[in-house]
């Protein structure tokens, strides 16, 4: 099991985060990748697919391709730098690339894809960022709300009315999905902003929770670990493992504290 120890953004903008991802009890081998990088305040959960071991591959490569096409913002005046939300769609796109065409020369039972999810923290606000059926979640006064949109055939019924999201979470064909990094040359990236509230918690991760946790027990698990983050992320690994574990799991929880008063 994989763990992200808690840290701050250097700087005007302190975060904190603990993740961790599990092979759950009936994979052998773990396709889902995370980075926490505070520093740079980007944070993302890949959900990696093929045969192979190609899913590995595809997941960690999307995740270096976006931290190395955002590098240039810790580097350079941000008078020169396009606007956080533009240079976010930007860098899921350069994953796409990447993957795409490392999966080109794989045969093709071991074709190469990946969801992702990501987040990047600037100037007191949230630059959000999907593509498949990983989630992004946010904790603000004691209610959690679902804030990507599952790129997935059940998801696209729910977004219609057609479909409840108990429905769609127990359906055989909830991981039928629409969208993924690198299956073709182009993708669509959703991307979003949301304004920061002091205290706001950011929860990433892959269907290997969601499958098996419904909303409301996520909640729970994290107010039930408060201030401990380490101990919200350990609960929800457990409680997906003890419902079967059934592909792999991957949590990652971002927390925005305030931004100190300058002195």
């Amino acid at each position: 099991m994989g763990r992200v120890g808690k840290a701050e953004k250097g700087g005007a903008v302190p975060i904190q985060m603990v993740g961790r991802t599990d092979s759950g009890r009936q994979r052998e081998h773990n396709e889902d990748s995370h980075l926490a990088d505070a520093e740079a305040g980007l944070f993302a959960v890949a959900d990696g697919m093929g045969g192979h071991e190609a899913g590995e591959v595809a997941s960690a490569l999307a995740l270096s391709a976006l931290q190395e096409a955002l590098a240039p913002r810790g580097r350079s005046p941000a008078a020169l730098l396009p606007p956080p939300l533009q240079a976010l769609a930007a860098a899921v796109r350069v994953a796409n690339s990447r993957v795409f065409e490392a999966g080109r020369h794989r045969p093709a039972e071991a074709r190469m894809g990946t969801t992702l999810v990501t987040a990047l923290i600037e100037d007191e606000q949230a630059v959000l960022a999907s593509v498949g059926d990983s989630r992004i979640y946010r904790v603000r006064d004691g209610k959690l709300n679902q804030l990507s949109r599952d790129h997935s055939l059940v998801g696209e019924l729910v977004a219609r009315g057609e479909m409840t999201p108990e429905e769609a979470r127990l359906s055989p064909h909830k991981h039928v999905i629409t969208r993924a990094l690198g299956m073709e040359p182009a993708v669509e990236v959703d991307a979003w902003s949301e304004a920061l509230k002091p205290g706001d918690l950011f929860l990433l991760c892959t269907d290997g929770l969601t499958d098996e946790v419904a909303d409301p027990e996520i909640l729970d698990a994290l107010l039930a670990g408060g201030s401990d983050l380490e101990a919200g992320c350990r609960a929800l690994i457990d409680l997906a493992n003890r419902r079967g574990g059934r592909d792999n799991i991957t949590a990652l929880l971002v927390r925005y504290e305030a931004a100190p008063a300058p002195g």
